[in-house]
């Protein structure tokens, strides 16, 4: 394995382990999950438990959700990288 494959690869155990999941498609979904939540509250003005979201909040919440954002892009590019590179 190249140096690409396995700096993909030990960024994707990385991230695995950050959000406590065992498959590289369990963590996109969960990014994806959190992503939405985060959407769904921005939308509708109120958290999950009903409490109405303050300005500050919101905009904590915008960071949020560019961060998740990158987060998953970063996954896309790693997995497109590690089975590009291991092909090789």
């Amino acid at each position: 394995m190249n140096k690409k494959a396995h700096d993909a690869k030990n960024m994707l155990i990385n991230m695995m382990r950050t959000y406590q999941t065992k498959t590289v498609k369990e963590t996109g979904q969960k990014l994806v999950t959190i992503r939405n939540e985060i959407k769904q509250t921005l939308k509708t003005g109120k958290n999950p438990e009903g409490k109405v979201v303050t300005s500050s909040q919101t905009k904590e919440l915008r960071k949020l959700l560019l961060h998740y954002r990158e987060e998953l892009e970063q996954l896309k590019l790693h997995t497109k990288i590690y089975k590009e590179e291991k092909g090789n």
